[in-house]
């Protein structure tokens, strides 16, 4: 039975080593399931209730507590300068007929823009997205 605290001990340090190594947020879980199967085996509980414990506590973190997380870290998202315009007010500088492209001024740059809906110039817009170098626009 003495076998299963350094069972649990090695599981913790490996998956916690392969967390650092590639930070997927995955293997962290396992490591922190390790934990009270490690304290359960140093009070030489059956060997069945340990692993029992590192499968519900392990289960439990990835289900629960890993997508609050990756939401908290918002892993591998790349955000770029341009998204930050997404909801900002820009006036128009050329009109945008339906579904055809004018221009906005925004802040101090100038942007092509597309809208669903004739906009006359110097209207105020806001800005509902980005398609490729293109501002999507509603009149406001």
């Amino acid at each position: 039975m003495e076998w299963f605290i350094w069972l649990w001990l090695g599981i913790f340090v490996f998956a916690l080593a392969f967390e650092f190594a590639t930070a997927d947020l995955v293997s962290v879980w396992f490591s922190l399931g390790a934990i009270p199967s490690f304290i359960l085996s140093l009070f030489y509980v059956h060997a069945a209730i340990q692993i029992g414990a590192f499968i519900v506590v392990t289960t439990a973190l990835l289900l629960f507590t890993r997508p609050v997380v990756l939401k908290y870290f918002k892993v591998n998202e790349i955000k770029t300068n341009v998204d930050s315009v997404i909801g900002q007010e820009g006036i128009v500088t050329t009109p945008i007929i339906a579904n055809g492209v004018g221009r906005i001024k925004l802040r101090t740059q100038e942007w092509s823009a597309v809208s669903d809906e004739d906009v006359e110039n110097g209207q105020k817009v806001r800005v509902l997205d980005v398609e490729g170098n293109k501002l999507i626009v509603k009149k406001i």
